[in-house]
């Protein structure tokens, strides 16, 4: 009975090894071509998606950029290289979208690296697309984020910047970058890009040999980027642009600055740009017509351009002067119409002259005599140390792009021109000219301790981000450079000085007193080099003076700093006031200024 059981269970062992056996032999042997065919056809793709970037809002909860889904088309060169004159016809005949040059060298050079053929397609595209998909065979749809810009951003593209996708050289520099990626290029988008960007999204999926997804293996979502808000007051900046546009001015720039913060409230650079049309991507006759307009709309000059000063400077020269005892508050100097070391003669503007004056009068009239004199008495290099001690010659930020000003001594033109320093220099260093240059943010910094009580901070554009941890905003501080050991009362004589440039009755910006709101400040005209060996015919705009005017308001309890300037504008009275007085008049209008003390 035994050994009858054991019999049964081998022969049932020997049938099923026999069965077992021959199913191996058919799928490896008779069917195994087969099934290794469809193995090489299948295989796993890794797909990387892109997150949204964060929104973009003013100090008051303006949006100003964000992100809208739109579709792209893309492919990987290995999937249509051997058909792609076809490809190239179908594209064009169905969906009226060309195949560049560009794109086809990337496809025959390429493998698997994806390759856009064309991004933000409407519907109408997208629709024709899918009814004709059987003649784009490797062609896919996928969403892609598109950054959108509010009206209120239109006018402030320097500030806000653009993105766009990243170079050679920033792939190389940021392993984690993908190709297709919005990253910011320049302004807000480049220096906050760390909070906009977020995290990426990806998902395995198996594809056939067709590049047709079968199945998805697994997914991880995208994070969208942080929220984030800038110190700037998307109303101010429209304000800013309105009354410089309004003016009939052709190239400038306006800063408002919170004194107490150091929040930049507005930043203009003028003519602007369609920040629009340049994220989306410029055509080339329209990026010809940027790069060729003289009055160089791409060129941030609130932030990069240097230029004289002018008569600004004197606010600098008459603290430091009161400051080392150079001058007392109410001391008389003569002040004629010129000042003469040996040979050499330098005239007052005015060639009246401005008689016996302190340094309040001298501010009022703007008085060159009395401020060669002063400067003459503290020396250039007093002159340079003050200009730094106000934050001149400092990078804005490590974050925001910049460029220096150009605060000279002996020491910096014996290196850079070889020559040594003369009495002259110091003399025309004293009413902001000769080898001073500074960029129209400068003219704010030369009053913003003067206003404050003497604080330098450092200027902030970053009102608060989003923290994705902790799921909360977080407010950036202001930060405390230096205090400057100068005495208050000496603050206040500065401040009546420029009060008296309004409300005197010798002042240079009496325009301003037609305010609503008590303000002061000061005016500038800086004298544009001229080469006197040049020969070519030169524009006379070119040759124009360039024309300042810096302010604060309200006069007893200011909360901003007005810097105006404006290329070749040739005097502060004739074009920055009024630019200036617009701006005021506007800001108390729109309820901005509630205080006219």
């Amino acid at each position: 009975m035994k050994l009858s059981r054991v019999k049964l269970l081998i022969g049932v062992f020997i049938f099923a090894f026999v069965i077992l056996g021959g199913r191996l032999f058919y799928l490896q042997v008779i069917k195994g071509d087969y099934y290794r065919q469809i193995a090489e056809r299948n295989h796993i793709r890794i797909i990387v998606s892109n997150p949204p970037r964060g929104k973009i809002y003013d100090r008051n909860g303006i949006l100003l950029a964000y992100d809208e889904p739109t579709f792209q088309i893309y492919t990987y060169p290995y999937l249509v290289k051997k058909r792609i004159n076809r490809l190239r016809k179908n594209l064009k005949d169905i969906l009226g979208i060309e195949l560049t040059n560009e794109m086809i060298d990337k496809i025959k050079k390429g493998y698997s690296n994806k390759v856009i053929i064309k991004k933000s397609i409407d519907e109408k595209i997208v629709k024709k697309f899918i009814d004709n998909w059987q003649f784009f065979e490797g062609l896919f749809l996928e969403v892609q984020p598109r950054r959108v810009y509010t009206e209120y951003a239109r006018y402030m593209p320097h500030l806000l910047g653009y993105v766009g996708y990243p170079s050679k050289r920033e792939l190389e520099e940021n392993p984690d970058l993908m190709p297709d990626t919005l990253i910011g290029k320049s302004g807000a988008e480049k220096i906050f890009d760390k909070y906009l960007r977020g995290e990426y999204g990806a998902k395995a999926v198996m594809v056939d040999a067709r590049g047709r997804i079968v199945k998805t293996v697994w997914e991880k979502k995208p994070k969208r980027g942080s929220d984030i808000y800038l110190t700037v007051d998307a109303r101010i900046q429209k304000i800013a642009y309105d009354s410089f546009k309004k003016s009939g001015q052709k190239s400038g720039a306006v800063i408002v600055v919170d004194p107490k913060t150091y929040d930049i409230l507005a930043l203009l650079s003028y003519p602007i740009y369609d920040i629009q049309r340049f994220s989306d991507g410029l055509t080339k006759k329209e990026w010809n017509s940027l790069i060729k307009n003289k009055y160089k709309p791409l060129f941030n000059k609130a932030l990069n351009g240097i230029y004289p000063p002018g008569s600004i400077f004197k606010i600098t020269v008459a603290l430091a002067a009161l400051q080392e005892g150079i001058i007392y508050p109410y001391q008389k100097l003569f002040s004629g119409s010129q000042f003469q070391i040996g040979k050499w003669v330098y005239r007052n503007w005015d060639p009246r002259g401005c008689g016996n004056i302190d340094v309040m009068q001298a501010l009022e009239m703007s008085c060159d005599t009395f401020f060669y004199q002063v400067g003459i008495k503290l020396g250039a290099e007093k002159i340079s140390f003050y200009a730094r001690l106000f934050g001149l010659g400092e990078k804005l930020n490590p974050d925001i792009e910049s460029k220096k000003a150009r605060i000279p001594d002996p020491e910096w033109k014996a290196g850079y021109i070889g020559e040594p320093w003369y009495l002259g220099d110091t003399v025309n260093y004293s009413i902001g000219q000769g080898f001073l240059a500074i960029t129209p943010f400068d003219g704010t910094k030369i009053l913003l301790p003067v206003v404050n009580g003497g604080n330098v901070l450092k200027p902030k554009l970053l009102k608060a981000y989003f923290d994705m941890e902790k799921r909360k905003f977080v407010e950036v501080k202001p930060q405390l450079i230096r205090k400057l050991n100068i005495k208050n009362f000496y603050y206040r004589i500065i401040k009546k000085g420029l009060y008296k440039v309004i409300y005197g009755e010798k002042g240079t910006a009496k325009l301003l007193s037609l305010s609503p709101v008590k303000n002061a400040g000061k005016t500038g005209t800086a004298q544009v080099f001229r080469h006197k060996k040049r020969k070519e015919k030169i524009e006379k705009w070119y040759l124009q003076n360039h024309a300042w005017f810096v302010d604060f308001l309200p006069y007893k309890r200011p909360k901003f700093v007005i810097s105006v300037f404006v290329e070749h504008g040739i005097g502060g009275s004739k074009t920055a006031v009024p630019i200036t007085k617009s701006i005021i008049d506007e800001m108390y209008a729109e309820g901005i200024i509630n205080e006219v003390n």
